[in-house]
C-alpha cells in the first residue's frame, strides 16, 4: 500500500512539474517600450498630436523624452514638438503653444511649431 501510495505521488509531482513548465514555456515576454513599438524616423521632429495618432500613448511619450522641461506632462504634450534620436528616443524642442500650433508634416517630413 506504502509502494503504490508512493507511485501515485511522484505522479502527481511529475504533472506538477510538467504544468508549471508548459505555463513557464508560453508566458509572455516584457512588453517593448513604446519606442521599440512604434518607433520613429531618426533625424525627423514630431508633434505630440503626431506621435499620439503613431500608436504612442501619452505616458511612453514622456518615459521616452529627454531634455524635457518639468512642466511637461503626459497631458501637455499634444502641441509639443519632439526630436527623434538614435534608438527611437525623443528629445524635447520647443512648445508650439506661444507661437501657434504644432503641424503634422506629412510621412517622412519633419513636424514644425506654426
Amino acid at each position: 500500500m506504502i509502494k503504490h501510495y508512493s507511485n501515485i505521488m511522484n505522479f502527481i509531482l511529475t504533472l506538477s512539474i510538467l504544468a508549471t513548465l508548459a505555463t513557464l514555456a508560453t508566458a509572455s515576454p516584457a512588453p517593448a517600450p513604446a519606442s521599440a513599438l512604434y518607433g520613429c524616423t531618426e533625424g525627423l521632429n514630431y508633434c505630440g498630436h503626431t506621435l499620439l495618432n503613431m500608436g504612442w500613448s501619452r505616458d511612453n511619450i514622456i518615459d521616452d523624452c529627454s531634455g524635457r522641461p518639468d512642466w511637461l506632462t503626459a497631458n501637455s504634450v499634444d502641441n509639443v514638438l519632439f526630436h527623434c534620436t538614435s534608438g527611437d528616443y525623443l528629445t524635447f524642442i520647443e512648445s508650439c503653444n506661444a507661437p501657434g500650433t504644432c503641424v503634422d508634416a506629412g510621412s517622412g517630413n519633419s513636424d514644425y511649431c506654426s
